[in-house]
């Protein structure tokens, strides 16, 4: 009797230590997630800030702005953008960029998406050149260059349209340009 007495009491107190031992894994586990929830939780809401904006709003740095610019500037000629002009946007950016055929591709990639999802050419424009006239690291050489890329764009297909023009227009009021 008093040796299965003896077994029953191992048994629970094995059953005993088992359980707390699976009960302080679960508890580990659980304070690992909260931890791991706390590490990307300045990611999760800077995703979610960016998420809430728009193509435009996104843009921080003045070239991808300035490729934006340009093919809106494309885009103001009926239809879709031409192999001219899409070569002439390629070689503004490698040549003022300094960028290589493979970066200059990736923009204007870009730049073409963006465009896709706005719906007003003229507001863009005004928010881009916002963008570009308050950059710091731009100087009024840059932005004399920055019209003159706009302006080789628009005459890639002949004379610009009143749209392209208007376009135009909107950078340069914002950048204090004479026409």
């Amino acid at each position: 009797m008093h040796t299965v007495i003896l077994i029953l009491g191992i048994l629970t107190t094995i059953g005993i230590w088992s359980w707390r031992i699976q009960m302080a894994r679960r508890g580990a586990k659980v304070a690992m997630d909260a931890a791991r929830t706390l590490t990307n939780t300045p990611r999760r809401f800077a995703f979610k800030y960016k998420a809430g904006r728009n193509g435009i709003s996104l843009i921080e740095d003045p070239r991808e702005a300035a490729a934006v610019m340009m093919m809106e500037v494309a885009r103001g000629r009926e239809g879709p953008l031409t192999e001219r002009q899409a070569r002439i946007i390629d070689d503004e950016m490698m040549q003022n960029f300094s960028f290589t055929q493979a970066e200059a591709d990736e923009l204007s990639a870009h730049a073409a998406w963006v465009t896709n999802s706005v719906p007003d050419p003229q507001r863009a424009m005004r928010k881009l050149s916002e963008l570009i006239v308050s950059s710091p690291q731009l100087g009024p050489k840059e932005i004399v260059d920055l019209d003159a890329m706009l302006v080789a764009v628009s005459e890639a297909e002949g004379v610009p349209t009143r749209e392209q023009l208007a376009l135009l227009q909107v950078f340069r009021d914002k950048a204090g340009l004479k026409t």
